[in-house]
């Protein structure tokens, strides 16, 4: 990277806008940047390590300080970098946070951090301005812009903090620091990733190789000790004994089951013959449940003969039934015609008063008529004066004109004078919230500030207790995953036993004798395998197990990679969390301050334009004094109007005197004349109806008298014919010998007659058929005794209960001889395999050690690589401390240093002497030189280490005023002659600088100075 042009706007110690052209100096190669102290000779490189990364120089220095305290408050702070990467030419613009003046009103507003990343290749310098800076890279986004230019320079803010600028003090301490704390330093300037990835592979394989073994052998002791065995010895005395108790339990067996056997002969006996008595039982209840009934269906037989006589009555009392209607219809029709004779007789009495009444009304439509030819009079006259009312009226509606235009202006002006008080009010008001506005914006700034930090704070947190607690429960799976895997390996064992043993007896039954084994080829079988070939299944059975085995065992393998990342995960929010710094205050407490302060803004409420408001009170007052003139112009001619209607009123009622005055218009006289006819016709009307009403009320008492007589002679006929039906209906029930009461009784049971003689029938069949099977029973009983049932049953029970039991102990013990087996032959196979796993794991573990720092130098292979890379920096060093020290002293790796990580340490060769010695022996000046040529060696390292990485320019940060002269110059002049040698290499060094003898000897560059409103650089040229 090579400096073009930086200009500085409101930065740090520039209160103005300062423009530092870097070509001439760059040009020359060796130039200095000189200053007073604290005059802003560091800010230089402060700002071109804003404008690349957004951060400053030193690392601890927050955004918000960058911004100069001497800077106008409408001048905003900005960086602009102009810089060269070999052939192609890059524009960097930022603008820090900071807080602006308003465009609008007071008070002032948050910029937030921006930034603009240009490529200008092709453009010279002067052609770059604000509104032409090339082709657009990334815009807006800070994060975007720092990832683009960490791309194209090959570094980040840190490391361009030590390989561009040296600072001298880093590099004097990094002599005297310890091997960690070196390593620290030198780990993020060369990658070593691969490194580190490789230590922390190799020593996850060793351990995983050396906690499976572990694990297993504890899972097979404890499978051991599941089954009550200490050792594989007291497991094969077990299986003896198993198999002794398979034989014992054999022979229980056999005679339980003969047992069982006659108890069951003697129950099935005994159950036929408790059959036939439970038979013979049951026919002589049923014959005794239909004997009882006898007298029940006696009485049904009965109740059927009376019901059939009852039949014959039912004629005659329908008859009767009819006869009884008929007359109470009768009767009610000639209770209905009584009362409509009598009510037609009153409304006869009704309308002959109705007719009185009207009659008396004779005065009133006298009145009316007269009534009615004095308005036909009244409106004659109004005709002949309506040209006087005419006139009358429209000076009326003039001046109501006038007088509504008037009291509408006077409104206006009223409203108009109320408006300029509330504005002035509401000004007053405006004035003091802005300046609260502008208190309760800052702290909100503040606030806003904090709860960002408490967020990240407490998602760090969440973060953190989240993958604990994934990491807890992967643990729990793994374990689990694991115990299956184990119990699927052991199942995979026994099915692979029994599968082997299955395949020897097949093997072993067709041998002969003197005949080769196919397996081995022995003619001599001393113990040939003996029992039932029962493999049917077992080769899918050991199959089905193997995949089961391999299943489980695949899914702990997932299951612990699945926990090694969680448990990284963990560890890297663990260490983001500790990074982070606790906020003072909780998350809740800063949210509800924010929440009260954006409530206070809300209450004051939206911002006003104060010169706005004042605007608008002038405008208002000149509209008050137009509305005034107005108003009073108005009030003149309303007057006017008002004259003039007053003499058009006075004309008119000399013409109307003959007519009252709430007749006076036409309208007035022609509503009257139609309420008058109105009145006139109802009471004509109302005469005529009263008459026509008498008269249909007469014409009714005529029809209701006829009406009535005929009902009176209906209900004596019907009363005669009712009496005969009667007559006849008791004849009928005399001839039955029956009451009436009896009669209704039997009612119910006619309807029933059918049915009662079917059941009556079916009983007797049924009386007759439990009869036969009751003796039937008897005869197959015979002299036959009763057998007790429960003490059979009993006795059957217990005998299979103790085959059962003898069946369970005899398979109990088979199986456990069995699981035994497997168990013996499973632990020996995994035994065996776990040896040679062992065996096998053996090279990973000591290689996982050697590289993790278990060797003789306790060097881990990390340390190792950078040691490597540490000698190279040395090798460089060492170029240019040899002539800045009349080639006296030379660095070298210490090896033997302290007993924790080795490899690392410094020690300086002095050939005065012939021997080496410790950093911390050498003087000031010499300390500045060994720092000096050990931050060359590593720029110069660096540089190469990476081909993306080019320092076309670097700069030197102070420390000179430690090296002595002679002669004026001495050890300074052979620092500088070395600085030299580096710009004929095609670099340009920088030195910032306030010892007078650099800045004799380099006359090149700029200078720093600083004035009461802050600082200003000149460009220094040779003299």
């Amino acid at each position: 990277m090579r400096p073009v042009r930086l200009t500085l706007q409101a930065f740090g110690p520039y209160a103005n806008r300062e423009v530092i052209d870097f070509r001439n100096a760059v040009e020359a190669g060796l130039f200095g940047i000189y200053g007073q102290t604290g005059s802003g000779k560091s800010t230089i490189f402060s700002g071109m390590t804003f404008a690349l990364f957004g951060e400053a120089s030193k690392s601890e220095q927050d955004r918000t300080s960058l911004r100069s305290d001497h800077a106008a408050a409408d001048l905003l702070t900005e960086v602009e970098f102009v810089f060269d990467v070999g052939e192609r030419r890059f524009v960097v613009v930022r603008q820090p946070d900071q807080m602006r003046p308003k465009q609008r009103g007071e008070g002032e507003t948050q910029s937030a951090h921006e930034a603009y990343l240009f490529e200008a290749t092709g453009l010279s310098l002067d052609e770059i301005t604000g509104e032409k800076r090339g082709k657009i890279i990334a815009e807006k986004k800070v994060g975007v812009v720092k990832a683009a230019v960490e791309e194209l320079l090959g570094y980040g803010a840190e490391q361009f903090r030590q390989i561009v600028l040296l600072p001298q003090g880093r590099f004097e301490k990094f002599l005297s620091a310890k091997t960690n704390e070196r390593v620290t330093i030198l780990r993020d300037l060369f990658d070593v990733s691969l490194y580190q990835a490789l230590m922390a592979d190799l020593k996850e394989q060793a351990a995983d190789a050396e906690r499976q073994v572990r694990d297993e052998r504890a899972v097979c002791a404890g499978r051991l000790k599941a089954e009550g065995f200490e050792s594989i010895d007291a497991l094969l005395d077990g299986i003896n004994v198993a198999q002794t108790g398979v034989q014992e339990r054999s022979v229980v067996e056999a005679g339980a089951k003969q047992h069982a056997v006659k108890a069951e002969t003697a129950l099935r006996s005994a159950e036929a013959v408790e059959a036939k008595f439970v038979a013979s039982e049951q026919t002589q209840a049923t014959l005794i449940v239909l004997t009882g009934r006898k007298a029940e269906f006696a009485a049904i037989s009965t109740r059927v003969k009376q019901a059939e006589r009852a039949r014959l009555i039912l004629d005659v009392e329908d008859q009767l039934k009819a006869a009884l209607r008929d007359v109470r219809d009768a009767n009610n029709k000639l209770a209905v015609a009584k009362e409509a004779a009598n009510k037609a007789q009153k409304n006869v009495q009704a309308a002959t008063e109705a007719v009185h009444k009207e009659q008396a009304r004779a005065p009133e439509i006298e009145a009316a008529r007269k009534r009615k030819d004095d308005l036909e009079r009244f409106a004659g006259v109004l005709e002949a004066a309506s040209a006087s009312a005419e006139a009358v009226e429209a000076a009326l509606e003039a001046q109501r004109i006038a007088q509504a235009t008037f009291e509408k202006s006077k409104d206006r002006l009223d409203q108009l004078r109320k408006t300029r008080v509330e504005r002035e009010t509401a000004l007053k008001s405006a004035r003091s919230a802005e300046s609260a506005r502008g208190e309760l914006i800052k702290a909100q700034t503040y606030l806003l500030t904090q709860k960002k930090a408490a967020e990240g704070y407490g998602k760090a947190e969440a973060d953190v207790w989240s993958a604990t607690a994934a990491f807890e429960k992967e643990s729990a799976a793994s374990a689990k995953a694991l115990e299956h895997e184990a119990e699927a390996r052991a199942a995979y064992a026994a099915a692979e036993q029994a599968l082997a043993a299955a395949q020897a007896l097949h093997l072993a039954t067709n041998l002969e004798i003197d005949a080769p084994c196919p397996v081995c080829g022995s003619t001599d079988h001393p113990n040939p395998a003996t029992g039932n070939i029962e493999n049917a299944g077992r080769d899918q059975a050991f199959r089905e197990a193997r995949d089961r085995f391999e299943t489980a065992a695949h899914a702990a393998r997932e299951a612990s990679e699945k926990l090694a990342g969680l448990k990284a995960t963990l560890e890297a929010r663990e260490e983001t969390l500790s990074s982070l710094e606790q906020p003072t205050d909780t998350l809740a407490a800063i949210l509800e301050n924010v929440r009260q302060i954006e409530a206070d803004l809300e209450a004051l409420g939206p911002a006003i334009n104060l010169e706005e408001a004042e605007a608008a009170i002038e405008a208002l007052d000149k509209q008050i004094e137009a509305q005034e003139t107005e108003t009073e112009r108005l009030r003149g001619e309303a007057d006017k109007c008002r004259n003039v209607a007053t003499e058009a009123r006075a004309a008119r009622d000399g013409k109307l005197e003959a007519v009252p005055d709430v007749l006076r218009t036409q309208s007035a006289v022609m509503s009257a004349m139609d309420e008058t006819s109105r009145l006139l016709a109802e009471l004509v009307e109302a005469k005529d109806k009263a008459e026509a009403v008498l008269k249909a009320a007469r014409e009714a008492v005529l029809s209701a008298d006829a009406t009535r007589k005929g009902a009176e002679e209906s209900a004596a006929v019907c009363k005669v014919r009712f009496q005969k039906a009667e007559a006849m209906f008791r004849t009928r029930l005399s001839e039955q010998g029956f009451t009436e009461e009896l009669y209704q009784s039997l009612k119910s049971a006619i309807a029933t007659i059918d049915s009662d003689s079917e059941a009556v029938r079916t009983y007797e069949t049924e009386l007759n058929e439990a009869q036969g099977a009751a003796n039937a029973a008897a005869s197959a009983i015979g002299n036959l005794s009763r057998p007790d049932l429960p003490v059979l049953k009993e006795a059957h029970e217990a005998a299979v209960a103790k085959v059962n039991k003898a069946t369970e102990d005899r398979i109990a013990a088979s199986n456990r001889v069995e699981q035994l087996e497997k168990l013996r032959q499973s632990l020996e196979d995994t035994m065996r395999k776990l040896d040679e796993a062992e065996a096998e794991s053996g090279p990973l573990r000591k290689i996982a050690a050697l590289a993790n720092g278990d060797n003789p130098l306790n060097l881990k292979l990390e340390t190792y690589a950078i040691g490597a890379m540490f000698d190279r920096v040395l090798e460089a060093a060492n170029v240019r401390l040899g002539p800045m020290t009349s080639s006296r002293y030379q660095l070298e790796r210490d090896t033997e240093v302290g007993r924790g990580s080795r490899g690392l340490g410094i020690q300086v060769f002095d050939v005065h002497t012939g021997k080496s010695r410790g950093t911390d022996t050498l003087s000031g000046g010499e300390t500045f030189i060994a720092a000096l040529a050990l931050a060359l060696g590593l720029a110069d390292v660096v540089e190469s280490a990476s081909g993306k990485v080019r320092l076309d320019t670097i700069f030197i940060d102070e420390g000179f005023g430690s090296l002595d002269t002679e002669n004026g110059s001495g050890t300074l002049d052979q620092v500088l002659n070395v600085l030299n040698s580096l710009v004929r290499q095609s670099r340009a060094v920088g030195l910032i600088s306030h010892v007078p003898l650099v800045q004799d000897a380099i006359p090149n560059g700029f200078y720093v100075r600083r004035g009461l409103t802050g600082s200003a650089v000149e460009e220094r040229g040779v003299i």
